[in-house]
């Protein structure tokens, strides 16, 4: 009986401070469908106050991420972004991680917050909107979409993807960037 209360207890707390929705993932696809499409600006505003605006990255790669906060795949994917992260930020990669938990699940942007702060995440996170994420092609989670120099799609990723994977077109871009 101990036992059974203590996972009650638990497990009511981890619910409530950290809500989870389980939201399917797209099966892997890599696509060169998109590569080249000019694609819609946008801003977030960063932890620190400042506001950043993709187009103030032109000449450095630049990944766009569309994630849910409910998504086990979200999360391995969003893993996966902080290790490129770490090796390639210093030599210019930049990464804009977007929440579609507004539209995908009852979720309200704020409850993105405490993932955030879980996962450490060193990049900025905004939440979408339809219309955005409808801009990028987005037609599921996770959906990983990686900027040229120039702001043009270079590559698409659906569903979740090694680093491995998406890390060559990185270098390549990065080899060629301004």
């Amino acid at each position: 009986m101990a036992t059974f209360f203590r996972f009650v207890v638990v497990g009511l707390f981890s619910w409530m401070s950290f809500p989870f929705v389980v939201v399917a993932a797209l099966t892997p696809e890599e696509s060169a469908e998109f590569d080249g499409e000019k694609v819609t600006d946008f801003a977030l505003r960063a932890r620190d106050g400042r506001t950043l605006d993709v187009c103030d990255f032109r000449g450095v790669p630049v990944i766009i991420e569309f994630f849910a906060s409910g998504s086990s795949a979200c999360l391995a994917q969003l893993q996966q972004l902080i290790e490129l992260h770490d090796s390639y930020a210093n030599q210019g990669l930049a990464i804009f991680a977007l929440a579609v938990d507004q539209f995908e699940t009852q979720q309200a942007a704020k409850d993105v917050e405490p993932l955030i702060f879980m996962m450490k995440l060193p990049f900025p996170v905004g939440a979408a909107t339809r219309e955005l994420a409808n801009d990028y092609h987005y037609k599921g989670i996770p959906a990983t979409i990686v900027l040229d120099c120039e702001g043009k799609i270079a590559r698409t990723f659906f569903g979740f993807h090694e680093k491995e994977r998406i890390e060559p077109i990185i270098k390549n871009l990065l080899a060629t960037k301004r």
